[in-house]
């Protein structure tokens, strides 16, 4: 598909589009993005993406001459520019162009919007396994940040899939579970609902936060926990979570489940998605 993209002021299509061989973003992984997701062409919590990509920009001191209006407004025509009905923009923010050497650099932040339709929803429960991080180069940040450097994720997911598994879950020195390569993940134990603590320097997701707050619906307390790995064959439920998949139920080998709250917190989430887009759209 030749979608249209805006290339760090310049609209353009996937055929025409140049590489910014100079841009930080891509000689060094120097910059941050959010991915947004958006339904019958209307977005889906812009505000929390761009309030947590701006906090990721002031702790690694990018500044960047937009402000959330101005990039929402470029959101929405980056989607109005195409034909896709629902799917995801990725917006990165980079350094900007390297021009002298880069730990000297101090030019203007470049930025750069793609999008790509929904893939479609797996079969569920999708099939997980666990990871120790210090088999992979990953960095944990506290606070954490969403950065462009996902090397040890996306070799954990080729990994995963050599495994027949749809997602690894990592788990840190201390054996405390994580998060997912490119996920959040939940487990349900009795009446709880639980995710790891972002103090372990997992990154707190749009989506995540959509799922902890209807929780209250179904009357499961939610914690952010420090969840051993020993414990998670005690567990009830588990899902995993993002902003393209929206929640999967999921298991690993040698653990089942019936995932009857799992269903109905999809059921509440989708429900909410589908509310965020009408609010929206009657704005």
């Amino acid at each position: 598909m030749d979608c249209i993209n805006y290339i760090n002021g310049v609209w353009q299509s996937n055929s025409d589009s140049t590489i910014p061989i100079y841009d930080a973003g891509f000689l060094l992984g120097d910059g941050l993005f959010e991915t947004i997701r958006f339904d019958s062409r209307i977005l889906f919590y812009p505000g929390k993406h761009l309030k947590r990509l701006f906090a990721g920009l002031d702790i690694i001191c990018i500044k960047l001459e937009k402000s959330s209006a101005e990039i929402i407004l470029l959101l929405e025509e980056t989607i109005q520019r195409n034909s896709i009905q629902s799917g995801l923009l990725r917006l990165m923010v980079t350094r900007g162009e390297v021009v002298g050497p880069p730990w000297k650099y101090e030019g203007s932040a470049g930025m750069y919007i793609t999008i790509r339709p929904l893939s479609p929803e797996p079969e569920y429960p999708v099939k997980i396994v666990f990871y120790p991080e210090e088999k992979y180069p990953i960095i944990r940040f506290n606070p954490a940040i969403k950065s462009l450097n996902y090397i040890g994720n996306m070799l954990a997911k080729k990994d995963a899939e050599k495994e027949g598994a749809f997602e690894p879950v990592f788990y840190n020195k201390d054996g405390y579970i994580t998060e997912c390569a490119i996920r959040n993940i939940f487990f349900i134990q009795d009446d709880r609902l639980l995710t790891p603590s972002t103090k372990l320097g997992v990154l707190p997701g749009v989506m995540r936060g959509a799922i902890m707050s209807i929780a209250d619906e179904l009357n499961l307390t939610v914690e952010d926990a420090n969840i051993s790995i020993e414990s998670i064959n005690d567990m009830d439920e588990a899902f995993i979570s993002s902003t393209g998949i929206g929640l999967l139920p999921c298991f690993w080998d040698g653990w089942q489940s019936d995932f009857t709250i799992a269903a109905k917190l999809k059921k509440r989430l989708d429900i909410l998605i589908d509310y965020e887009e009408t609010r929206r759209e009657t704005k």
